[in-house]
């Protein structure tokens, strides 16, 4: 089941960049046909909206990895330094998250 819990969101996002690839491309194509009279090949839209639907894929998790790490960076930096309301604000935070997670692992 957890498979499924985290294959869901992440097609939803390939299949995004797809169908945003894919329109850039054939309005691209348009232009070129319409200015040098030679559109792109049929196939290339295709393989341009994989492309970018894997890419944004990877954005997406770059992005998700460097949030968690940012905040358990600020967390570690803030009890070195002893500020303690910091600390209780971060830890208040990764539990809200930790507790997030439990919940939706119940609901299944």
């Amino acid at each position: 089941m957890f498979v499924f819990a985290a294959a869901v969101p992440a097609l939803m996002v390939v299949v995004l960049g797809y169908v945003v690839g894919y329109a850039l491309t054939e309005w691209a194509s348009g232009l070129l046909d319409s200015a040098f009279g030679a559109p792109l090949d049929p196939g290339v839209p295709e393989v341009v909206g994989w492309l970018t639907g894997l890419v944004l894929l990877g954005v997406v998790v770059r992005v998700l990895v460097d949030r968690r790490r940012r905040l358990r960076r600020s967390l570690r930096r803030a009890r070195l330094q002893g500020q303690q309301a910091e600390v209780e604000r971060l830890e208040a935070a990764l539990a809200a998250r930790a507790r997030r997670r439990q919940g939706r692992r119940h609901q299944k």
